[in-house]
């Protein structure tokens, strides 16, 4: 039996080591930064801190394809803004050990973890040296930097809090149950903010307050309207208006704010720990959404009268192509952002100010891990800001919710990788009112984004969300052809907006079949899929890049899937796909119930499957000659698999692989229709013993 035991004792260790990792100080003081500066890109998860305290920072160097560096010379340097080298941080690992971090051995990318401590305000820059086997003898990364800023302390967090409550109790004595009164509330609340000796500016909005604090920080104030029932009707703001009045009309497209986006700035920041930037990046077609992978983020669906973030998730789920993540209530917190850029489809159905930031549901605990070790961090620096969430009822009532989190748009900016082309649907309101958030989304990579140019009603955001979404992802429609236009019959009567590009849509034919965008583009991954230039001594089939799924590699537990709709075009009669299996399972678990398998699928539109290809440990074992007799005595023939240990070795056991093999199939009876392929690792028993499956050359002829 496989020892179940082992995961736990695996991540135990990782744990201990990193904590055990501290920074390097040295000089090499007049050193100068290499001239050849292409050996790759690098990462970090830390990009701010508090001045004098300590943090840790995972970096990973992903390695330019083509680039050979000599292991024990991957160095981390502390450089000036000149880039002279004024000490070194410590060595890079390409070794798959989780207390390095680095999880994959052998795949160019280079990982490590280090205790960073900073006394002085400013900034701390670092880079990768290296030597490189051919060309120059030294090479470097670009340069990464850590913000050390000042705290934000208890006090200052305790006075914004309590300004914030006053605020709240304050309008609630102007408002004095009519709610008629709100728009002269507003305003003595604004004069009062600004004679606050906290306060350092104000911005009003039609049902918002953007507050800039002495201590650096943002908070705010951000008022929703109630019906008879209780459910919010407004996004963020008030329906101040007498009376509301029919407006159908269609904004026409000379007068729509479309433009083409500007060239998108990649900034190789990351939030999570255990994310991987790929360092090169080519270009889908702009008219291409990158995968069909879609979130939906509703932090306040159980407030919204009109669920309207259930409704969008509905649709894509109606049509098996796609995966969703819907997040709601407090599932739709900061963290749960920090991945967005994954996401070819970007749902945002919550409160939001200005076009400068929207809402989440995590509630702002000063006592809590994150707000100590990120969230404080990242609120001095303004990537997030802290709003008293209020509504008002139907009778005039001031109904205090929790202090939130919002995301800011620097929060957008700072996001790990580059958005495949992707959709914003920003459905909260004020969500196209400045250009900041549109502008960040669409630097990151986001090719269309939908917004509201004031407060909106729920109706009407539920309206043209699902629109959008059952056009584009059903009917097929590009961007534009989804837009709907038109302002909010209710008032104030915000005017729905697309901006970037509107010929924007999912892909009619297989594109990055042999993975050389550098990234997996064009596939909707689930689990552990990625694209690599190199596993050890095992190299792609032709170009520089190969993709690779498994049964859950290093930090990655959850098996790989990747998948790709499109139509078969006439004459498309022939599907080719090459494949290396390589498995810690071979050879002890011939002939048991540990059965990893590797599966080539087509799904038709009504959902019914063919596998075309179902490669288990058995049946390859069969294939190749390859038999196990536990004994005694054991009794391992390999026949002509092929052993890879030490070389490659993943967590457990020793490897062997296939070698590469090209599989045919006959797909000509799926002419004319839309189909997925679907490429997927999975697992037989447990997750202990790995599996991976290499691929390449994917094409349709």
């Amino acid at each position: 039996m496989k020892p179940f035991f082992a995961i736990g004792i695996r991540f135990t260790l990782a744990l201990a080591a990193a904590s055990t990792i501290s920074c390097i100080t040295g000089s090499k003081g007049g050193s100068v930064e290499p001239k050849d500066t292409n050996i790759g890109t690098l990462t970090g998860t830390l990009h701010e801190m508090t001045v004098s305290t300590t943090a840790n920072d995972t970096l990973h160097l992903t390695i330019a394809a083509g680039v050979e560096v000599s292991d024990s010379s991957v160095k981390v340097v502390r450089v000036d803004a000149n880039g002279k080298i004024i000490g070194e941080l410590g060595i890079l690992y390409d070794d798959g050990k989780l207390y390095h971090g680095d999880d994959i051995l052998g795949d160019k990318v280079y990982s490590g973890i280090f205790t960073v401590t900073e006394n002085t305000i400013g900034s701390t820059k670092l880079r990768v040296d290296a030597s490189v086997k051919s060309g120059s003898s030294s090479a470097s990364s670009n340069v990464v930097s850590i913000s050390v800023i000042s705290d934000f302390t208890p006090l200052e967090a305790k006075k914004l809090y309590s300004v914030q409550d006053s605020l709240a109790v304050k309008l609630n004595t102007l408002v004095a149950g009519n709610p008629t009164n709100l728009p002269v509330a507003m305003n003595q609340l604004n004069t009062w903010l600004k004679s606050n000796p906290e306060v350092d500016s104000v911005i009003q909005g039609e049902g918002s307050f953007d507050i800039l604090y002495k201590s650096g920080v943002w908070g705010g104030l951000i008022i929703s309207q109630e019906d008879a029932n209780g459910a919010t009707l407004t996004k963020g703001g008030m329906v101040t208006a007498a009376a509301s009045r029919r407006l159908d009309n269609q904004v026409p497209i000379s007068q729509q704010t479309r433009g083409t986006p500007p060239p998108a700035s990649f900034v190789s920041e990351e939030f999570s720990v255990l994310s991987k930037t790929s360092a090169t990046h080519a270009d889908l077609p702009d008219d291409i959404i990158g995968n069909r992978r879609v979130i939906v983020y509703s932090p306040f669906e159980a407030y919204f009268k009109s669920q309207e973030g259930k409704s969008v998730a509905n649709i894509f789920q109606s049509d098996t192509s796609f995966t969703v993540t819907y997040l709601e209530n407090t599932a739709a917190n900061v963290a749960s952002f920090a991945n967005m850029t994954d996401y070819g489809y970007v749902m945002i159905d919550t409160h939001g100010s200005r076009g400068r930031e929207f809402g989440t549901g995590e509630v702002a605990d000063t006592t809590s891990i994150l707000y100590k070790t990120i969230y404080k961090s990242m609120l001095k620096v303004r990537k997030l800001a802290i709003w008293k969430n209020v509504t008002i009822t139907s009778v005039g009532a001031v109904k205090t919710k929790s202090n939130v989190y919002a995301i800011r748009w620097p929060f957008i900016d700072a996001l790990p990788g580059k958005f495949p082309n992707s959709v914003i649907m920003n459905s909260s309101c004020e969500s196209s009112m400045n250009p900041d958030l549109k502008d960040a989304f669409i630097e990151k990579g986001a090719h269309s984004y939908y917004g509201y140019s004031k407060v909106v009603n729920t109706p009407f955001s539920k309206k043209n969300s699902d629109s959008v979404a059952n056009r584009l992802a059903i009917v097929g429609k590009t961007t534009q052809q989804s837009f709907s236009g038109g302002s909010d019959p209710t008032a104030p009567n915000a005017v729905f907006e697309l901006y970037g590009t509107g010929g924007l849509h999912y892909p009619d034919s297989l594109i990055n079949g042999d993975f050389e965008f550098g990234n997996l583009n064009g596939w909707t991954k689930v689990g552990d899929g990625r694209v690599i230039s190199q596993l050890v001594t095992e190299d792609p089939t032709g170009g520089k890049s190969m993709g690779i799924i498994s049964t859950g590699l290093g930090f990655t537990t959850s098996t790989g899937i990747i998948h790709q709709t499109f139509k078969l075009t006439a004459g498309k009669k022939t599907l080719t796909v090459k494949w290396n299996f390589l498995s810690e399972e071979f050879l002890e678990y011939i002939g048991s119930s540990y059965q990893d398998y590797f599966q080539v699928i087509i799904t038709k539109s009504d959902g019914s499957q063919s596998v075309l290809l179902n490669k288990t440990i058995d049946g390859l074992a069969a294939e190749n000659g390859a038999s196990y007799d536990k004994g005694p005595p054991v009794v391992a023939i390999p026949g002509s698999l092929i052993s890879v240990s030490p070389a490659i070795s993943f967590d457990q056991g020793g490897v062997f692989e296939t070698g590469w093999k090209t599989s045919t199939f006959d797909i000509s009876a799926y002419a004319g229709q839309k189909i997925t392929l679907t490429l997927r690792a999975l697992d037989a028993g447990d997750s202990i013993y790995d599996t991976v499956i290499l691929l390449d050359d994917i094409t349709i002829q």
